[in-house]
């Protein structure tokens, strides 16, 4: 009778199926990670996908805002009435006139009448004008007779009319003779108020009945200081 001995068999067949299960297991435990990594990435480039779409809308969203906005701009600059902007000028630029002529009014130059009387006053009573003595300095240089004459009798000079013009008195009047003419335009530009004294027009006037030879003049004198 002839024995077979199986147990070696049998035992190699036990951890040859041992070791197969093993793998098998291992294989599992990989698989199961590969998807839990493929699973991770796809939920992370979705939620940055959806963080994209959001900031999308929101630009989008803005871009509509102001294209609104643009459009509503442009309906009211449509509307503006012209007409109604033009007539508003115009309703300024009266104002604007309105005030400036109010304003000439309110100048009222009551120093530079005190100033037109005082040289008109004998200097022995107090009167001669408000001399600006560099002014005189610059006059005596070029005209040797600019210095007023403090002895002259201002009774022989009257004025008519005095009236504002752009800054400018416009003084008409007469005189016995072009001497007493001639001292006035001279005090007048030695004055610290007055500026520029232009040539008097005149005209000598005939002895008529009770009235003298005199002259009838005119002449324009620019105002430096108001008040």
């Amino acid at each position: 009778m002839i024995r077979i001995n199986l147990l070696p068999t049998k035992k190699k067949a036990a951890r040859a199926l041992a070791a197969a299960k093993g793998g098998s297991a291992r294989a599992g435990v990989g698989q199961w990670w590969v998807m839990g990594w493929l699973i991770g990435w796809l939920l992370l480039g979705g939620a940055g996908w959806w963080l994209l779409l959001m900031e999308e809308e929101a630009t989008a969203e803005v871009r509509q805002q102001a294209a609104q906005k643009t459009a509503e701009a442009e309906k009211i600059s449509q509307d503006i009435d012209e007409e109604g902007l033009e007539a508003s000028k115009q309703e300024l630029a009266m104002q604007e006139a309105i005030k400036d002529k109010l304003e000439s009014k309110r100048r009222t130059p009551v120093y530079v009448m005190y100033e037109l009387a005082m040289i008109l006053t004998d200097a022995r009573e107090g009167g001669g004008p408000d001399i600006d003595k560099e002014k005189l300095r610059q006059l005596t240089k070029t005209d040797a007779q600019a210095e007023p004459n403090p002895l002259w009798d201002p009774t022989g000079l009257w004025l008519t009319k005095v009236e504002e013009k752009g800054g400018l008195l416009v003084i008409e009047g007469g005189a016995r003779d072009a001497t007493d003419l001639s001292e006035f335009t001279r005090r007048l530009r030695a004055s610290a108020r007055f500026g520029r004294v232009s040539h008097p027009n005149f005209e000598r006037v005939d002895a008529k009945g009770k009235d003298e030879p005199h002259l009838t003049w005119k002449l324009d004198v620019e105002v430096k200081q108001w008040d």
